[in-house]
């Protein structure tokens, strides 16, 4: 098993800019301290729900500030940057982290996002595509030409080249759409799964995922496909529960209100009709099954994890462990029980720093 803490850079009502950089930093040099395997960043525009606008500029200070722990995005928005900058930015991060980027990407489904870019929800996915298309060929190749309809390049060549090769590990965000999971399985690339699926249908992808690399023939074993869940660990089972539940909950609230992808007028992309049921409250419900609580003491959700590594496959969890604007104190005691009490059990050697 792999562990990674997540982080949105969320900015809860009181809060300043400040207050949210300082927490999340510090929780990420003590991910480095405490053992875990990565930490993920997460991009968001324009509303408090995330305030984490530059990637790149926040990876860059944790290569800096890190030795061991590898540098996630969960995920860069594509459809939002010039490709040629992306390309250079993530490999001068992957050169000054000594090649420990991965690299998650995605669509994106906020509509006041797009709305603040002015891009039309319509053109993501074609936006996406050609996003990865002129990514791929810049780290790859001497030089390059790409003609799209959003994006041209004639004889390019992109400078400096990532460490790793042929290029930083590409995850790809899936949510419950087949045809983004059999993209990524297509290309080699894992899956991001994020928090709010329901276990039934974490495993009904991860199904389709192998299927369709074994249809490529492709290896399926040592699969490592992330997925975001929340944690909440408390040496009192009760107390653990009731805060977890609480501060997920609140998440939950943050993003049917700001993270909609209903644009103005109602109108919902033909692109994002599986976002349908987005903000009905029963959706929050299947959100909050039993099973992928994280909540309570160390035991409780040691046990749980065991479980969606044997139901679900899951091998790598990433760990969103200041969800809903949990106090900082409460954060730092619970990541430094899940390090010492949970990791271990599934032969994570805690740190000594």
């Amino acid at each position: 098993m792999k562990f990674g803490t997540f982080h949105l850079f969320q900015k809860p009502q009181g809060w300043s800019d400040v207050d949210v950089y300082r927490n999340e930093l510090d929780q990420i040099r003590l991910a480095e301290d405490l053992g875990f395997d990565a930490v993920w960043l997460a991009e968001h525009h324009f509303q408090w729900y995330g305030v984490a606008a530059d990637l790149m500029v926040i990876a860059g200070w944790v290569a800096a500030r890190t030795q061991r722990v590898r540098i996630g995005t969960a995920i860069v928005v594509l459809p939002f940057h010039h490709p040629l900058r992306l390309a250079e930015q993530a490999a001068m991060v992957d050169i000054m982290s000594e090649g420990r980027l991965d690299f998650g990407i995605g669509r994106g489904y906020q509509a006041a996002e797009y709305a603040g870019f002015g891009i039309s929800m319509d053109e993501s996915r074609a936006r996406f595509d050609e996003c990865l298309d002129v990514l791929l060929k810049a780290w790859t190749e001497e030089s390059f030409s790409y003609e799209g309809k959003y994006w041209q390049v004639s004889d390019v060549s992109v400078l400096p080249r990532p460490v790793q090769q042929p290029h930083p590990p590409v995850y790809v965000a899936s949510w419950m759409t087949p045809e983004t999971i059999k993209f990524a399985a297509e290309r080699g690339f894992p899956i991001l799964s994020p928090a709010g699926l329901a276990s039934d249908q974490i495993k009904t992808n991860h199904e389709l995922y192998r299927e369709t690399l074994a249809a490529k023939g492709r290896d399926t074993s040592n699969l490592e496909l992330p997925a975001l869940v929340h944690i909440y660990v408390d040496e009192d089972e009760e107390r653990g529960r009731q805060v977890g539940i609480e501060h997920s909950m609140r998440y939950g609230a943050s993003l049917v209100t700001l993270g909609t992808p209903v644009q103005k007028g109602g109108q919902l992309s033909d692109q994002y009709k599986h976002y349908a049921e987005f903000g009905d409250p029963r959706r929050l419900m299947k959100e909050t099954r039993e099973e992928l609580q994280m909540f309570g003491n160390p035991d409780t959700v040691a046990r749980k994890i065991e479980w969606m590594r044997d139901e679900l496959d899951v091998h790598y969890v990433m760990c969103w462990m200041n969800m809903g604007g949990l106090e900082q104190e409460r954060i730092i005691k619970s990541m430094r029980l899940f390090a010492k009490e949970v990791m271990p059990r599934f032969g994570k050697v805690p740190s000594e720093a």
